[in-house]
């Protein structure tokens, strides 16, 4: 019987190791090094191809090392202000004091993403090792 519990145990936990997080426009997930977000670019409407509606993805890739701590960081001051913006290497955080939503907008290179104040929340308690 412990022998059966304990497999069982590992083997949820093995399958644990790959986390995902859904947001209202993007999702979220983490393998063994890195977490990846998948937002639909809001600065694109998509394009017709062969009559087929095709979507425009904003995909940003950073170690679970930057999300745990400059990701979140930069997360956390902007939610503070009504509005700012910071600049990293790869990728932009917006925030306008015009946007009674209190959004936050991340932008790679001309492909915008967006993460709702109850998101942002939720992605502060986020923890990756």
């Amino acid at each position: 019987m412990n022998k059966i519990f304990l497999f069982i145990l590992l083997l949820t936990s093995s399958l644990l190791s790959a986390q995902n997080f859904v947001g209202e426009k993007f999702k979220l997930s983490a393998d063994s090094d890195n977490v990846v977000f998948l937002f639909e670019d809001g600065n694109s409407q998509g394009s017709y191809i062969g009559g087929v509606l095709t979507k425009s993805y904003l995909r940003l890739v950073i170690s679970k090392k930057e999300f745990n701590t400059s990701f979140k960081s930069n997360i956390k001051k902007l939610n503070k202000k009504s509005e700012g913006i910071i600049v990293t290497e790869n990728y932009t955080l917006d925030k306008y004091d015009w946007d009674s939503s209190r959004t936050i907008f991340l932008t790679v290179g001309n492909k915008i993403g967006s993460i709702e104040k109850k998101e942002v929340k939720e992605l502060l308690k986020l923890k990756w090792n």
